[in-house]
């Protein structure tokens, strides 16, 4: 059997469960009528994260339009409100999530995704008994004990050890930096990194974080070349990150790069061009996944846009169905039972992962170890714990 076929056997093993298909009725469906079923997306419309917004607001766009085509929920449609967080703008993201909530008057939320946003507004969730799904991978998210809050990727506390583990054992790299975008995100992230490395007995050669608009690493490679590194594991935003790896690449270094989610996304790989080669990343989606949910969603969604779809439109489209699931199942229309009903989540089987809900509140125990080959995330290890 080639490494494919045991990948295929080993992915299909992990997806047992209901797939997100079954949501759909087979047949004529009914028509929806009735009183809409308002929920929110708070993404980055605008800013430097705008083109992540915008593959969110694609895939839950393109979920609510599928399930309003076969009748709803419970013969209800769904109405999408859409507020601009700017990406990891705290201020944008509260003033976002109020008007979800008290103009739109959103039952449930999908986003904000990124975990400078989403803290903020976990007060207004439990206030307003406002479920919302997430795609926010940092560790603190789900350690604030918010019962609100349900996470639809896998944690970095998971991630950073497994990449940790790759790239001692599979790389061979014996002297690593660290490097990290000073936000609740970076700082999270980076610190599961270094516990991983100490764990493995393994202290980090340098440690150094940057701004998430810092537009030259000149220093910062310098120290890692000086610290004679042969590994740098980047905890950081996908624009950030692509300006690291290029400016390495035209000074020289030779070390080798992997880390968060953001180094095999469309943004990152565009502005870090052929410095992304070889790039490693830990991602919960990767465009050769060979399950059939994974290949069918990537034909439909490259119909759908003229192009084929990346973390955040896969992640996000399952949200949405992950979410309509849930109401289908809740006892009332309205916040509390919706909540309810996300945490009866068990072996749903979507276009990116299979999810399950625990008392933390993460729903995902499982995603990719992603290398860039060519241009694209190609799949070098399925990790889970």
């Amino acid at each position: 059997m080639n490494q494919f076929s045991i990948l295929r056997r080993r992915l299909l093993t992990l997806a047992s469960g209901a797939p997100l298909a079954a949501l759909l009725p087979r047949g004529a469906a009914a028509q929806a009528t009735g009183e809409p079923i308002r929920i929110g997306l708070s993404a980055a419309i605008t800013g430097q994260f705008a083109q992540n917004g915008y593959y969110m607001r694609n895939g839950v766009t393109l979920g609510v339009n599928e399930v309003n085509a076969a009748g709803g929920v419970n013969g209800r449609p769904l109405k999408l409100y859409i507020e601009d967080d700017q990406g990891p703008n705290p201020t944008a993201a509260v003033n976002a999530m109020n008007k979800l909530v008290n103009q739109d008057e959103v039952i449930a939320t999908i986003g904000p995704h990124n975990t400078p946003a989403v803290l903020p507004v976990l007060p207004m969730l439990a206030q307003y008994h406002v479920p919302a799904l997430t795609g926010a991978s940092g560790p603190v998210v789900t350690q604030q004990n918010n019962p609100w809050i349900f996470r639809i990727r896998l944690n970095d506390e998971i991630g950073a050890a497994l990449l940790v583990d790759y790239m001692l054992d599979k790389l061979g790299c014996k002297k690593i930096g660290l490097a990290y975008v000073s936000t609740s995100f970076g700082q999270g992230g980076i610190k599961m990194v270094h516990d991983a490395l100490v764990a493995r007995g393994v202290q980090p050669a340098l440690e150094q974080a940057h701004q998430i608009s810092v537009k030259d690493f000149t220093a910062n490679l310098m120290a890692f070349q000086q610290a004679q590194v042969d590994g740098v594991i980047v905890w950081s935003d996908d624009q950030p990150a692509g300006l690291f790896v290029k400016q390495a690449k035209t000074l020289g270094m030779t070390f080798k790069v992997a880390g968060s989610t953001g180094l095999s996304q469309p943004a990152f790989i565009a502005l870090a061009s052929d410095a992304a080669e070889g790039v490693m990343s830990v991602t919960d989606f990767a465009p050769d996944n060979p399950s059939p949910e994974a290949k069918s969603w990537i034909a439909k969604y490259t119909a759908a846009y003229k192009e084929p779809p990346e973390l955040f439109a896969s992640s996000y489209y399952d949200a949405l169905y992950i979410l309509v699931a849930a109401m289908r199942r809740a006892s009332a229309m309205d916040g509390p039972a919706i909540r309810e009903a996300l945490t009866k989540t068990s072996g749903l089987v979507g276009v990116t992962n299979t999810y399950t809900w625990t008392a933390t509140g993460d729903m995902v125990k499982q995603g990719f170890i992603t290398r860039n080959v060519n241009g694209k995330p190609v799949i070098a290890s399925v990790i889970s714990r």
